[in-house]
């Protein structure tokens, strides 16, 4: 969830790509929507028209005299709703610093938000995360290279009925490349990760994650990362019959096909354990894949599509024998048109559904919307 969203947000701050030739621009958007189940429930739903305002800035230039690139980038959002306004207007903010060049990397990015339900089962809930990384790869100019990773990821809730969700997490890791050429490599990596709670002792665990896969330029006009993963969890503390060294295969991509100048198709996908605290459940199995593809129509305008869907498997099993899984499902189709290369418009309609064998988790959802953004 908080990865997704984390996306979203940011991607308010995609611009048009004459306005990332200056090291400082600022965005500004505005959004009007509506939306016939803000609460994503099956029965007795609410609706709202919804104004989600944000402005940022973003800078990116070379430091002299060095090969490191510094990018530092701020957005401040303001979603106000018609339903319940004491309850569902939130402010998020996401702020990003990053220093790199092509072997080293290091940031930290900040998000405070309020998440929108994602469940029958519980509601809006405000919270921070904190994700600083560091990592450093040997040169791609000799067959075979090493990289090291490490990063700390932390989520703080701000109720007090949620604060068995406050967590940290920790990774460390290595790689190590086998240079194909200077822009595609294979590799195996190693990850190792601990998670510990504040307040949920249950769930703290530390898992060991092997991988294989394949970066950069894939083929002629692929590039992006793929690679199938092995992770074995070991959970610190036994709970009810909640089992204690789950392990999963798993994958991981994200790809961006150019067909030709007009077209962009990005596949993305990830399946994994996922932290949840759910009827003896610490964890579920998330599973998703998600498709976006565009044609540019003209110099001006612009039509997309975006398809997902996210499978939830449980596996602890509930009274009656039965393990919870549910089934996400959106297609989100937009047009776009630029007035100017600073400013565009679009329209976007999304439809989402969730199919569950536990039924209170069920819903269907229609959302529609208009924006204006522009970029100085």
């Amino acid at each position: 969830m908080k990865k997704l969203l984390f996306t979203l947000i940011a991607a308010v701050l995609a611009l048009p790509v004459a306005a990332q030739q200056k090291p400082l621009i600022f965005v500004a958007q505005e959004t009007i929507s509506y939306d016939d189940n803000i609460y994503l429930t099956k029965n007795d739903e609410k609706d709202s028209f919804i104004s989600t305002t944000r402005v940022g800035a973003d800078y990116n230039a070379n430091i002299p005299a060095t090969s490191l690139r510094l990018n530092a980038s701020a957005l401040v959002g303001y979603n106000a709703y018609t339903e319940k306004p004491s309850k569902n207007n939130y402010w998020d903010a996401l702020g990003k610093l990053e220093l790199s060049n092509k072997q080293f990397k290091v940031g930290d990015s900040i998000l405070y938000t309020s998440d929108p339900a994602n469940n029958a089962l519980t509601d809006r809930e405000k919270r921070l995360n904190n994700n600083a990384y560091i990592s450093y790869v040997t040169s791609t100019e000799k067959m075979f290279g090493v990289g090291v990773e490490v990063s700390d990821e932390y989520n703080h809730y701000y109720s007090g009925k949620m604060k068995f969700l406050n967590r940290n997490r920790l990774n460390a890791g290595a790689q190590l490349y086998y240079n194909m050429t200077a822009n595609t490599n294979f590799f195996v990596e190693y990850m190792f990760s601990d998670i510990s709670y504040k307040d949920n002792k249950t769930n703290e665990s530390q898992s060991n994650l092997v991988g294989l896969g394949v970066k950069g330029q894939i083929a002629p006009k692929v590039t992006g990362i793929a690679k199938i993963t092995y992770d074995m969890r070991d959970y610190d503390h036994s709970w009810g019959d909640a089992k204690n060294h789950p392990d999963l295969l798993g994958y991981f991509a994200q790809l961006e096909w150019k067909p030709t100048t007009r077209n962009v198709i990005r596949l993305s996908g990830e399946r994994r354990l996922e932290e949840t605290y759910w009827d003896y459940n610490r964890y579920f199995k998330d599973t998703n894949v998600s498709l976006y593809a565009s044609h540019k129509l003209s110099n001006k305008w612009l039509a997309a599509v975006t398809l997902m869907w996210d499978k939830m498997d449980y596996d602890h099993r509930a009274a009656d024998g039965t393990k919870r899984s549910d089934d996400l499902y959106s297609i989100r189709p937009e047009v776009n048109y630029a007035f100017k290369d600073w400013l565009t418009a679009g329209v976007w309609y999304q439809y989402r559904t969730r199919t569950s064998n536990l039924k209170a988790a069920e819903y269907d959802n229609n959302k529609a919307g208009v924006f204006v953004k522009a970029v100085f």
